[in-house]
């Protein structure tokens, strides 16, 4: 079983778990803000995010920053598993902000790729929190092919 961020509650990691979502540590950046979780869903990869109150800005909820380094690493990962390439560089990121998501809540991203090129990944998709859209998303991004 993958590793289970400390920052997270066991009764939240436990319901994840049972709804088939996976845990990825990850490294670096993503390693300290608390990982990734994913599922496989419908043909589709799904990306979730709990956030806890390391993730607060001052007002009390998620931090943008926090939601846009989340978005990036989801279409980054789609981008990377549909072009097959050992890595992809983020080139644009636009983020549109609808609603502040709650400290303690889930939210989830299912990145579609728009366009894919030889080189160029199009991806777009909304985060939903408690059935709610939070964030609207649009990026690009470089596929890195080793040699």
């Amino acid at each position: 079983m993958a590793e289970r961020p400390p920052s997270h509650t066991s009764n939240m990691q436990e319901e994840l778990i049972t709804q088939g979502w996976h845990f990825e540590p990850g490294d670096g950046f993503m390693a300290l803000v608390g990982g990734l979780w994913y599922r496989r869903k419908d043909n589709t990869t799904e990306f979730g995010f709990p956030s806890t109150d390391m993730h607060a800005n001052r007002g009390g909820v998620v931090h943008g920053g926090m939601l846009s380094a989340f978005v990036d690493r989801a279409f980054g990962q789609m981008a990377r598993e549909t072009s097959a390439v050992d890595r992809v560089v983020t080139i644009s990121l636009t983020v549109q902000f609808m609603i502040p998501m709650p400290i303690g809540q889930f939210a989830t991203i299912a990145p579609k790729i728009v366009r894919m090129t030889g080189r160029l990944a199009f991806v777009e998709g909304t985060l939903i929190c408690d059935s709610e859209p939070i964030v609207s998303a649009q990026g690009v991004w470089r596929l890195i092919r080793s040699t």
